[in-house]
C-alpha cells in the first residue's frame, strides 16, 4: 500500500449557452489548460511518524552506537518492549500525607500491624510502638520540648526527613524562647528611656531643641514681616564649581606644534563671529560648517605626554558606534554559559562562600567579555579606517569608564562590609540594646557618616590605581587633575563662592515722567545704545514698530523712572514702604492731577477746547521723534455737538431720499421723523450735553485735583494698610517663593512661638522626665514577672502533663501543630533518575518531529490551492481579474479543511500521550545529581546527533544554518542543544545539580513503565578520568549565587555621553550596584540575601515617607558626588579657547552668550549637514554649556524620540515652549522654518510679545 498522496486533475463545469463562438472556443482552451495543470488530492493518506518509545530497538553488547535508519534514539539489547509509554506515567509525585496512613487503615479503622510493619516501626516508627499503641516521647524529644516547645519525629517514607511539631504557647513555650521573649521585653522597656526620652530632648521632631529653633524662627519671622531680615542666596553654586572644575582639568594642556595653525584659525574664526554677532544676526551652526574650521584634537601635557581627544569628533563617533554595537552583540554569544559554570565549579571546589564566588565570577565574566570586545575592536578593519589609533582610543575610553565604576563599587562594598561588621559587633557586645531598632540605626548612621568622611577620596584614588595598572596614561592625567581640584581647590573655591551671595528678590519701583519732553529716547544700532534729545513733532511717520534690518537703527522710549530695592540689607521692608509710598504718591498725583483733569474724555480740556486733541504720543522708528498717537484721539464738547448735528442731518437726508413705499406715507411719518431728530435728538441731546457734560467734567476734574493735592496725606495710610495686610493675610513682598505667604504673623505667634516654642518643651519635658522613666520601670518589672511566671507554668505543665501523658500525634490539633516536614517547606526538590529524564527528552524530540511533520503536511495539503491561485494570477492578472473563492476553488478549500482536521485529530491524540502533565512549579523543582546530570546530557547529545538531523532538521522549511542560529548556538553543538531542550522540558533550574545538603524527594514512575533500555545504555558508558574531564563541570549548584549576563553600554565608548554620568547611590548589597546594572547588564535582586536591594525609586519613596511620618529621620544615602563618570573634559574647541586666553593679553569672553552659541555650533557640527539623528545631551562637553552626544548608531527602540534635547543656553536655536515668543513684528520674512530639523529660527533684534 502506497503512503504517497495521489493527484487527480480538476474538473470544471462550464455553461456558456448563447455566448459567441469565439468566447466558447477561448473558454474551452482555458478549461483544457486548467485541467492539465490544476489538480486536487485524490487520496492523501496521513500516517504519523512511528513513535520512538514503542518501536523495537536493540543494543549489541557494550556497543552504544545508534543506527542511522533506526526509529529509536537509544539502541537496545535483545529485549523487546511492546508496551507504549504514556509520558504522564514517567513522573508520579509522592504523597506527603504519611501521618494518617500510619495511624489508620483504608477503611478508616485503627490499623492492625503485621510482623513486617512491627519490625519496621521498631526501627523507625512514627506514632505507634511495637504493640500498635500510641508511642511515647523519648528523652531527646522531651528535652527539645523543654527548651524550644517543639520536637521532631523521623519520617518513614522519606529517609533523612523529619516532622517537626510545635506545642501551643499556653501549654509549653520553652526556656530558650522564654529567654528571647525576656530580652525583647527588656529592649522594649529600655527603648522608652534611651530612644523616646532622648529624642524629646535632642531630636529634630517634638523636642526641646526643636522648640528653641521654633522660637528663633518665630521671632525672625516677626522681625522679617515688620522690618525685613536680609534674604540672600549663593546663585548657581554647583554650576560655577563645575565650570571651574572643567577648566582646571585642561588648564595646563599645550597645543601640539603641528596644530598651532589650526588653533590660530579657530581663534580668528571665533573673534570674527563675535564681531558679527554684535552687529548683525546670524546662525552659528551654519557659520561653523562653511567653511570647515579645523579644530585641534591633540594636545600635550607639561611633561609632553600626548592627550588625544579625537573621540570628541562627531563624524568619527557617528561611524564608529554602529560597528561597536554589532561587536558588543556578537561577543555575548557562545561562551558565557560554559565559562560561568566552569568558574563556579572551580571556586566551589576551593570552599569559598557564595558571596565571594558571586563577586569573583561576575568580575571574571566581565573581564572575559571585555577582552573579547577589545580584541574584536582592535582587529576591526572599519574602525582602523577611521584613523590611526582610533581603535586603541575606543578601548582606552571604555576601560576608563569600567574601571571608574569598579572603583566606586569597591568603595560601596567597603561601606557595606563596615556596616555588617558593626552590626555583628553591636549584637555581640549589647545583646539587649541591639534589639532596639532606632538605637542600632543611629549607631550605624554615625559610623557610616564617619567612614564616608574618611573615604571621600577613595573612589578617585582607587580609580587612579586601577588606571595605572592598565597603563591608561590619559585617564590617569585627568583623574589626577580632577582629584587635585576636588581636594585642594574645590573647598577654597566653594567657600569664596558661598560668600558671594545675591538677594533672593529685587523690587522695581516705576515713577511716571509727567511731561513728554522729559521722556528718555534711546537709539540702538549695531549693538551700541545712546540717548538722543527728545523732540516733539506734529508730523506722523508710517513706521512705529522696531525694524529687524540690522542696517536700520531701533528707537526706544522710557516713560518711567525706575528705582530698585533688594532684600540684601536689613530693614528692607521699611525701605520698600518708603519707596512704595513715594512712587505710589507721585503716580497717583500724576493720574489724578494730570491724566484725569487734562487728558481724559471728562477733563477740563474736553470741556473748553474747540477741536479734538491727542493726549498721548508715540515714537517714530524713522527719526526718533515723538508725535501724536492717532488711537488716543479725544473729543471735546464742541466736537461732540458737531457730531450730533451731523448725525441728525444725515438721518434727515437719508429719510427724505428713501422712496415712499411704506405702509404709512411720508406725509404722516415726516412729522414724526422731524420730531425724533430735531426735538428729541437735537434739542434734548444738546441740552443734555450743555448741562450734564460740563457738570461731569468740572466735578471729575475738581475731585481728581483734590485727590491729587491730598495724595501725600492719604497715600502713606494706604501703603501702611498694605504693610499690615502683608503680615496678617497675604505677604505680597515675600522674599522667596518657597516661604509661606499666608497669615505669616499668625503662623509666627501661634504656631512657632506658642505651640512649638512654649507648649512643645513643656510636653517634651513631661514625657522625657516623667512618663518615659515610669513606663520603663513598669515594663521592666512586667517583663521579669512574665518571665518567672512563664518558667513556673512551663515547669508545672511539663512535669504533670507532657512528661507523663505526651505522645507522638497523628494530626494537628489546638494543642500541637506540625510546622515543618516533608512537603511543607518551599525549599525542597524532586530527584529523578537519568532514565526518566532521557525518556522525557525522547518525547521532546518526537514532539519536534511531529511539529516538523505537521508543517510539511500542511504545506502539501494547501499546495493545490496555491497552484490554483498562481494560475489565476498569471493568466488573468494582466486583465485585472482576481480569484473568486467559489466553484472549483471552494471544492479545494473544503478538501483542504477536511484533510487539516484529520491531520490535527491524529496529531492531538499523539501529542496527548507525549505531554508530561507536570505543572510549572513542579518542573522548576526537578533536579538530578551532578553525576547523573553529566550522564544525561552526554547521552542526550548522542541521541540528538544520530537521530535529530534525519527526522527533524531535514523536514524543516529553513536551512540547517538558520536552525542553529535561531537556537543561538554554534552549528553541530549537540551538547548545547541538549541543554536547551532540557530547559524547555523542565526549567533552567534543572541544569543545577543537587547538593548533599538539599532537601529532596524522589519522583518515581508507574510500575508498568519499562525504562530498562535507558538503564542499559547508561551502564554501557564508562566514565573514566578522561571522559569525565571531557564532559567537564557542566553546571554547578548556585543557591544564592546570581551571575548576570555580560553587557557593556555603547555609551561607554563615547566621552560625550551623558548616560554613564550618574550619582552612585548607597546600596544594601554590593552586587546590586549601578555598575552591575549598567555595565554587566544585571538586574536588581530581591529576596535572595539578608539585605534588600536598593531601587532607583527609593529616594522618592523615602521623601514621601518622611512627609507622612515627620518624626522619622531622613536617611541620606552615600553618593559618590566627587566622581563624575565620564570625567567632565571640555570639548577640544573649548580647550583651544582656554589655551588662548591663558597665553593672550586679549582673552575671548567664554561666559558671553554669543561665545557659548559659537562653541556649541563647533561641537555639534558634522560633515552630514542633513543629519537629523537623535542626539543625547551631555553634561560636561564644555564649561558653560551642555554639549551634545552623537549617538546616531543607537537602535530605534533605544531612542527616546519624545524627549527634546533642550540645552540651557542655546540662545539661537531655542524652541522651548514658553509664554514668550520672539517675533520680528516689522519684518515677518526674517522668521525662517528649518524643514530639515523642524526648528524655527528668529532674529536677535526682535521684541518679546
Amino acid at each position: 500500500m502506497s503512503f504517497l498522496p495521489e493527484k487527480e486533475p480538476l474538473k470544471f463545469d462550464v455553461n456558456l449557452c448563447g455566448a459567441p463562438e469565439e468566447i466558447i472556443h477561448l473558454v474551452d482552451n482555458i478549461k483544457k489548460v486548467g485541467e492539465q495543470f490544476l489538480y486536487h488530492w485524490k487520496t492523501f493518506p496521513i500516517v504519523l511518524p512511528p513513535t520512538a518509545i514503542t518501536t523495537k530497538c536493540q543494543i549489541n553488547g557494550n556497543d552504544s552506537t545508534y543506527g542511522s535508519d533506526s526509529n529509536c534514539t537509544l539502541a537496545r539489547r535483545a529485549i523487546t518492549s511492546i508496551r507504549s509509554i504514556n509520558c504522564r506515567d514517567l513522573f508520579v509525585p509522592p504523597s506527603f500525607d504519611e501521618l494518617d496512613a500510619v495511624a489508620i487503615n483504608t477503611k478508616g479503622e485503627p490499623r492492625h500491624l503485621n510482623a513486617k510493619q512491627l519490625e519496621s516501626l521498631r526501627e523507625r516508627g512514627l506514632d505507634k510502638d511495637i504493640h500498635g499503641k500510641p508511642k511515647k516521647l523519648n528523652s531527646k524529644q522531651l528535652d527539645t520540648i523543654r527548651k524550644l516547645g517543639e520536637f521532631e519525629v523521623a519520617s518513614i517514607n522519606f529517609v533523612g526527613q523529619t516532622h517537626k511539631w510545635r506545642l501551643t504557647e499556653w501549654l509549653q513555650k520553652g526556656t530558650e524562647r522564654n529567654r528571647e521573649t525576656l530580652l525583647d521585653d527588656l529592649a522594649f522597656s529600655l527603648q522608652f528611656l534611651l530612644v523616646t526620652a532622648r529624642a524629646r530632648l535632642f531630636s529634630h521632631f517634638f523636642s526641646i531643641a526643636d522648640s528653641i529653633k521654633a522660637i528663633l524662627t518665630g521671632v525672625i519671622k516677626l522681625i522679617d514681616i515688620i522690618f525685613g531680615v536680609p534674604s540672600l542666596q549663593a546663585h548657581n553654586l554647583p554650576e560655577k564649581i563645575r565650570e571651574e572644575r572643567c577648566r582646571y582639568l585642561v588648564a595646563e594642556l599645550i597645543c601640539r606644534p603641528e596644530l598651532e595653525h589650526a588653533l590660530e584659525h579657530l581663534i580668528s574664526f571665533v573673534r570674527k563671529q563675535l564681531r558679527k554677532a554684535a552687529t548683525e544676526k546670524f546662525e552659528p551652526s551654519k557659520e561653523a560648517m562653511f567653511p570647515q574650521i579645523p579644530i585641534p584634537y591633540q594636545f600635550l601635557t607639561p611633561k609632553h605626554e600626548e592627550i588625544d581627544l579625537r573621540l570628541f569628533n562627531r563624524d568619527i563617533m557617528k561611524k564608529a558606534l554602529p560597528v561597536i554595537m554589532g561587536l558588543l552583540e556578537r561577543e555575548t554569544r557562545g561562551w558565557f554559559l560554559h565559562f560561568r559554570e566552569k568558574l563556579i565549579y572551580e571556586l566551589k571546589a576551593q570552599k569559598l562562600s557564595d558571596e565571594e564566588i558571586e563577586k569573583s565570577v561576575n568580575e571574571a565574566v566581565m573581564k572575559e567579555y571585555l577582552q573579547r570586545v577589545y580584541k574584536s575592536i582592535i582587529n576591526n578593519s572599519e574602525l582602523q579606517m577611521l584613523g590611526d589609533g582610533i581603535p586603541k582610543l575606543l578601548i582606552n575610553q571604555a576601560q576608563c569608564i569600567v574601571l571608574m565604576h569598579r572603583a566606586v563599587e569597591n568603595v560601596q562594598r567597603k561601606i557595606i562590609k563596615q556596616k555588617n561588621t558593626l552590626s555583628q559587633r553591636m549584637q555581640y557586645t549589647y545583646p539587649v540594646l541591639s534589639r532596639i531598632g532606632p538605637w542600632m540605626r543611629d549607631k550605624q548612621r554615625i559610623a557610616e557618616e564617619k567612614f564616608i568622611q574618611e573615604c571621600q577620596w577613595s573612589a578617585h584614588e582607587e580609580a587612579l590605581t586601577l588606571c595605572k595598572e592598565y597603563n591608561l596614561h590619559q585617564a590617569v592625567y585627568f583623574l589626577q587633575r580632577d582629584l587635585t581640584f576636588m581636594r585642594e581647590r574645590e573647598p577654597v573655591l566653594s567657600k569664596e563662592l558661598k560668600a558671594v551671595k545675591i538677594p533672593t528678590r529685587t523690587f522695581h519701583w516705576l515713577t511716571q515722567i509727567w511731561h513728554p519732553s522729559n521722556w528718555i529716547v534711546r537709539r540702538s544700532f549695531q549693538g551700541q545704545s545712546e540717548t538722543i534729545p527728545t523732540i516733539l513733532s506734529s508730523t506722523a511717520t508710517a513706521i512705529t514698530t522696531p525694524r529687524s534690518n540690522p542696517c536700520q537703527a531701533v528707537f526706544l522710549v522710557e516713560k518711567e523712572i525706575t528705582r530698585s530695592t533688594t532684600t540684601r540689607w536689613p530693614f528692607w521692608r521699611i525701605i520698600n514702604y518708603f519707596y512704595r509710598t513715594w512712587t505710589w504718591t507721585w503716580n497717583a498725583m500724576f493720574f489724578f492731577g494730570v491724566v484725569i483733569p487734562w487728558c481724559s474724555p471728562v477733563s477740563v480740556r474736553s470741556l473748553f477746547c474747540s477741536e479734538s486733541f491727542y493726549p498721548d504720543l508715540e515714537l517714530s522708528q524713522v527719526n526718533g521723534t515723538l508725535f501724536p498717537r492717532k488711537s488716543s484721539l479725544t473729543s471735546t464738547l464742541l466736537s461732540r455737538l458737531n457730531l450730533l448735528w451731523r448725525h441728525i442731518s444725515k438721518s434727515r437726508t437719508h429719510f427724505e431720499t428713501k422712496p415712499d413705499t411704506g405702509f404709512i406715507g411720508k406725509g404722516m411719518t415726516r412729522h414724526l421723523n422731524r420730531i425724533w431728530n430735531y426735538v428729541i435728538k437735537g434739542i434734548l441731546g444738546t441740552l443734555a450735553m450743555l448741562i450734564i457734560f460740563p457738570i461731569i467734567c468740572l466735578s471729575a476734574s475738581l475731585g481728581s485735583l483734590m485727590v491729587a493735592i491730598t495724595g501725600p496725606l492719604w497715600m502713606p495710610l494706604v501703603t501702611l494698610l498694605l504693610h499690615v495686610f502683608n503680615g496678617l493675610i497675604y505677604d505680597l513682598d515675600s522674599p522667596a517663593e518657597w516661604k509661606n505667604r499666608y497669615f505669616v504673623i499668625i503662623e509666627a505667634v501661634i504656631w512657632n512661638i506658642i505651640i512649638q516654642g512654649i507648649l512643645q518643651p513643656l510636653i517634651a519635658c513631661l514625657i522625657a522626665f516623667v512618663l518615659c522613666p515610669i513606663i520603663t520601670v513598669i515594663l521592666f518589672f512586667v517583663a521579669l514577672l512574665r518571665y518567672w511566671f512563664r518558667l513556673a507554668w512551663d515547669s508545672i505543665i511539663y512535669h504533670l502533663v507532657i512528661k507523663k501523658r505526651g505522645r507522638i500525634p497523628a494530626c494537628d490539633s489546638f494543642i500541637v501543630k506540625r510546622v515543618a516536614g516533608p512537603g511543607m517547606a518551599s525549599d525542597y526538590y524532586f530527584q529523578i533518575r537519568p532514565e526518566q529524564a532521557l525518556a522525557a527528552f525522547e518525547a521532546k524530540m518526537e514532539l519536534d518531529e511531529l511539529n516538523a511533520y505537521q508543517n510539511l503536511m500542511e504545506q502539501k495539503i494547501q499546495q493545490p490551492q496555491k497552484d490554483f491561485a498562481r494560475f489565476v494570477d498569471v493568466c488573468f492578472g494582466p486583465f485585472s481579474a482576481h480569484l473568486a473563492k467559489n466553484g472549483a476553488y471552494r471544492v479545494l478549500e473544503k478538501e483542504a479543511q477536511d484533510l487539516m482536521s484529520a491531520l490535527h485529530d491524529k496529531l492531538e491524540r499523539r501529542l496527548r500521550e507525549l505531554q508530561s502533565g507536570l505543572s510549572t512549579t513542579l518542573k522548576s523543582k526537578i533536579r538530578l545529581t551532578s553525576k547523573d546530570l553529566k550522564v544525561t546530557v552526554a547521552l542526550a547529545s548522542k541521541m540528538l546527533e544520530y537521530w535529530y538531523p534525519q527526522h527533524v532538521i531535514q523536514k524543516l522549511s529553513t536551512s540547517e544554518e538558520e536552525f542553529w542560529e535561531s537556537k543561538g548556538i554554534t552549528i553541530n553543538d549537540w551538547s548545547a542543544l541538549a541543554v536547551v531542550f532540557f530547559t524547555d522540558i523542565f526549567s533552567l533550574d534543572f541544569l543545577t545539580p543537587l547538593d548533599d545538603t538539599d532537601t529532596k524527594f524522589k519522583l518515581e514512575t508507574e510500575h508498568s513503565v519499562d525504562l530498562s533500555r535507558f538503564s542499559n545504555a547508561i551502564h554501557t558508558i564508562n566514565f573514566d578520568g578522561q571522559s569525565s574531564e571531557m564532559l567537564g563541570p557542566l553546571y554547578s549548584s548556585r543557591g544564592n549565587i546570581q551571575i548576570q549576563s555580560p553587557y557593556l553600554e555603547i555609551s561607554a565608548f563615547n566621552p560625550r555621553s551623558k548616560l554613564l554620568h550618574c550619582k552612585f547611590k548607597k546600596l544594601d548589597n554590593a552586587c546590586n550596584s549601578i555598575t552591575y546594572t549598567m555595565l554587566l547588564g544585571g538586574r536588581f535582586k530581591t529576596g535572595t540575601r539578608k539585605h534588600k536591594a536598593y531601587l532607583g525609586t527609593n529616594s522618592a519613596q523615602s521623601s514621601q515617607l518622611n512627609k507622612s511620618r515627620p518624626w522619622k529621620r531622613s536617611q541620606q544615602p552615600y553618593m559618590a558626588d566627587k566622581m563624575c563618570i565620564p570625567l567632565p573634559v571640555p570639548h577640544p574647541a573649548h580647550i583651544a579657547l582656554i589655551i588662548h586666553n591663558r597665553d593672550s593679553e586679549s582673552p575671548i569672553p567664554l561666559e558671553s552668550e554669543n561665545c557659548i552659541g559659537i562653541l556649541r555650533a563647533l561641537e555639534d557640527r558634522s560633515s552630514d549637514l542633513l543629519s537629523t539623528d537623535y542626539i543625547l545631551a551631555s553634561s560636561f562637553d564644555s564649561t558653560d554649556s551642555h554639549s551634545s552626544l552623537t549617538s546616531e548608531s543607537a537602535e530605534p527602540e533605544e531612542q527616546n524620540v519624545n524627549v527634546y534635547n533642550w540645552q540651557r543656553d542655546d540662545w539661537m536655536l531655542r524652541t522651548r515652549q514658553t509664554g514668550a515668543v520672539r517675533v520680528e513684528l516689522a519684518s515677518p520674512e526674517d522668521i525662517s522654518l528649518d524643514s530639515e530639523s523642524t526648528r524655527v529660527v528668529f532674529g536677535t533684534l526682535g521684541t518679546t510679545v
